[in-house]
Formats: C-alpha cells, structure tokens, sequence
C-alpha cells in the first residue's frame, strides 16, 4: 500500500510539473539544415527528455544483446558447478557411511561436473581405497602432490597407505615432507616423532617431541617422560658403540627428566660405575629406589661396593632399602643377602615381612616361597619342607616383571617398545595379570564352603588342606 501511494505521488508530481512548463510563456525558433521550427518552451523540454529516454532504452537493449551470450554462460556454468558441489558433499557422504558403488559413481559425477581435479581427486581416492583399489588410490593422492594446494593432503593419504602396508621407512619419507610444509600440524608432530623413534631416527623423534611441547601438543609432562625414553634409547645406544661420554651424557639427561624410570637410573649408574664415579652411582640408585624399588637396582647397589664379604654385603644393602624399609622388594633384597651371610634368623624375619601383614599362611608369592624352600634346606636340611615350599610357589601370585600396560604380554626386560604390540612406553613393573580359571557349577556351589578360588584359597591351598603331607608349614 505505501509503494503504491508513493508511485502516485512521484506521478502527481511529475504531471504537476509538465503542467508547469507547459504554462510557461515564451516561444522557441530552431534553423537547422534548411528547416524551420518554431515550439513553446514546454513542448521542447518534453521533447528532450523524450529523446533521451528513448537513447537510454536504446542503450540498455543494445548492452542487453552484447552480453546474453557470457550470462548464458556463466548461469550454465554455475549450474554445473552447484551441482559438482553437490556431487562432490554426496561423495563424501557416501564414503563416511562405506557405501562403495554410491561414492565411486559420485565420484565419476563431480570429476565431469567440476574443472578443479584437485577438489575431485580426493574423493576419487577414497573412493577407490574404499573399493579397496590401492593402487588407484595411491595414483591419486599422487597426482595429487603435483598441486601445492593440494600436495599436503596428498601426503596424508599416501601416509595412510604406507602405515596400511606396513612400509615404515616410506612412511617416514611422507611424514617429513608434511612437516615441511607445515611444521606446527600436530598429527605432523606426533607422527613424524613415532615413525621417527621406530626406525631408529632417535634424534629426529627426539625433535618432535620438543617442538611437540613447545606448541602445547603434548603435554609438558608427557612430553617429558617421552623424551626421556628416547633419551634412554640413545644412550643405549651410545654403550653399545662404546661412545661413553655419550651414553653418560643421554642417560643423565633422561634421569633428569623422568626419576622415577627405573631402566634410566640403572643405565646412568652402570655408566657411573663404568667411569669409577662409585659414589654417584650410589646416590643415583639410592634415589631410584625411593621412587621405586627393583632387584636390578640393588644388584648394581653392590657394584659400588669394591670389597667386603657376604656380612658386608647385607650391611651395604642396608643402606638402600633404608630409603623404603618397609616395601616387599627391600625385604626380599635383605632376604636373599641373609641367606648368603647364613644369617637365618634375619633371612626368616625378612621373609616374612616381606610376605605382607597376612603372612606365609595365605598366598605369599612365588619369591617368598622359593626363598622359605631355600632357607628351610640350607637351615634345617629338610628337603621334604622345601618340596613344599616349591609346590606351593607353583600356584603363588607371580613377582612383578615387566607388564605391557596396552596389550598384558610380560618382557623379561624392559625397552622402548612392547615387543607384542608395539606401544610406546608401555612396559610396567608390576605383577603379571592372572586369569582365573572357568568354574563349573558345582565349583561355584563349593565357594561357600571356602573350596572354591573365591571362597578364601587358591586350588593348591585346597590341596594343602586336603593332604596332610603338604600341610603348610607353621611360620
């Protein structure tokens, strides 16, 4: 309603003023070319305007013509292109939900529909990786590099299929080229430190990883205790060529940054005892064994140790499991040097300390058994309790080994990696994960009466009560 009062307003306005002109005295006389006009001021206006709105009508048609052809093209050509688009997110589409014959013939759609290959190869190599043509697909991501705009992703796929292929070391090619191009990437950064580490480029990995911490990628303590690990490894490395100073240098660097990693102050230590620096060695492992106590610790605990006899000895490890006197491994290391000095009394006390507040009547473990075997054949000379001892150790809880935290395997020692999945620092001390065995029903009726596994024994402790000849031996 008010544009239409608004145009009646313009044209009242206009009349108004033709009007206007009209009435307006004077007269005009024109010569031109022989011929005479003779108007009212009024008429010669309405003239002019006339003429110059025909000659802009004239100039509009006229550009109209002139540009039909490229606006019919350019509107067919974003036709094409909005629906190359389209094909092109349907592609997509299709290959997050694994539908192989829908992707490809998209695919084929959006590569006729589209002039940019770029866009479309991608797809196109997805595709065909989800048709499980990897050949196609690595041709693509190939051509793909060909393009800076698109060599990054190109890389990335290529990448994938050498991880897919099990081919490392190429892999490793693929990833260093990302980083060149684009250095802060995090998948960039974690993948170029984990391809790095497993083919030996410790250097490199280690690198990454400070670029990693730099850029907050990894946290700094993760990026820390992994950077220690590699540290390790170098300086492992190091003492195999026999480059010492080198091995030192890494292994402190490593105990700096992770203490509480056993192989890395038990490989510090052998380098200090290497280099007859006995009193450091001693204070490395000192604090080792606070943080945590291990039975390769106190073998080189001795080696700092140049003489003395087995008493010696017992005293000498006194002082390391003074740092944590009351875990089971100093009372097992104060056990076995006991048993050594012939010191029985102290060999029985630590003995049992180290079997827990519940003491050698309920499921010591397998060290604590053998060690009562051994003290009860070298003591006493009675076989038969040793054999006891030794059957019982056969169902007792394992001691700790190093335990794979990702997949369960054990490793009789530790390294870089499990050796069974291959994590990264995933190896533990710690005891070995148990599976109790399948229990039938009548074996799930007896464990109220305490014969079963859950009712308060093991299967060997059923047997123990059951045979009076293996009855446990009173502490």
């Amino acid at each position: 309603m008010i544009r239409v009062l608004w145009f009646a307003f313009k044209l009242a306005v206009l009349v108004a003023l033709a009007y206007w002109l009209a009435e307006r005295p004077g007269e005009v006389s024109i010569d031109w070319l022989g011929y005479r006009i003779e108007t009212s001021v009024g008429i010669l206006l309405a003239a002019i305007v006339l003429v110059a709105g025909l000659s802009a009508l004239s100039y509009r048609i006229w550009r109209f013509l002139r540009r039909s052809p490229r606006s019919l093209g350019q509107s067919r050509q974003a036709s094409r292109r909005k629906r190359g688009y389209k094909a092109l997110t349907q592609g997509m589409v299709a290959v997050a939900a694994g539908e192989v014959d829908e992707a490809a013939r998209q695919a084929r759609r959006a590569d006729s529909l589209l002039e940019e290959p770029p866009l479309t190869m991608l797809l196109s190599a997805q595709a065909a990786q989800l048709n499980g043509d990897e050949a196609a697909a690595k041709r693509y991501f190939s051509a793909m590099l060909e393009d800076p705009e698109t060599r990054f992703l190109g890389l990335r796929g290529l990448l994938t299929q050498a991880l897919r292929d099990g081919d490392e070391p190429q892999a490793l090619d693929y990833v260093r080229q990302a980083h060149v191009l684009r250095p802060r990437t995090p998948w960039v950064l974690t993948s170029l430190f984990d391809l790095s580490e497993r083919c030996g480029d410790l250097e490199t990995a280690e690198r990454a990883l400070i670029e990693a911490a730099k850029i907050k990628v990894l946290p700094a303590p993760e990026a820390g205790r992994k950077r220690a690990v590699i540290l390790l490894e170098r300086a492992e490395a190091a003492a195999r060529r026999g480059d010492r100073p080198a091995a030192l240098a890494h292994a402190r660097e490593a105990n700096k940054l992770a203490p509480d990693l056993i192989p890395g102050a038990a490989m510090l230590a052998e380098q200090l005892i290497a280099g007859g620096q006995l009193r450091k060695a001693a204070k490395v492992l000192e604090k080792a064994w606070a943080a945590g106590p291990h039975p390769d610790l106190a073998a080189l605990y001795l080696k700092t140790q140049t003489s003395g006899d087995d008493i010696e000895r017992l005293k000498r490890l006194g002082l390391l499991t003074a740092k944590r006197p009351d875990h089971p491994e100093s009372h097992l290391v104060l056990a076995r040097a006991a048993l050594k000095a012939r010191l029985w009394g102290e060999a029985r006390r630590h003995i049992k300390a180290a079997a827990g507040p519940e003491g050698l009547e309920h499921a010591p473990s397998d060290s604590v058994c053998r060690l009562m075997a051994e003290l009860e054949e070298q003591e006493n000379g009675d076989t038969a309790q040793a054999r006891v001892w030794l059957t019982r150790s056969a169902g007792a809880p394992k001691d700790p080994a190093w335990v794979c935290t990702s997949c369960g395997a054990v490793s009789a020692r530790w390294s870089a990696r499990c050796g069974a999945c291959k994590s990264f620092d995933s190896l533990a001390w710690q005891p070995p994960p148990r599976v109790a065995p399948a229990l039938s029903h009548d074996d799930s009726d007896d464990r109220g009466s305490g014969r079963g596994d859950g009712g308060g024994g093991t299967e060997i402790d059923a047997r123990f009560e059951a045979d009076p000849a293996l009855a446990l031996p009173k502490a």
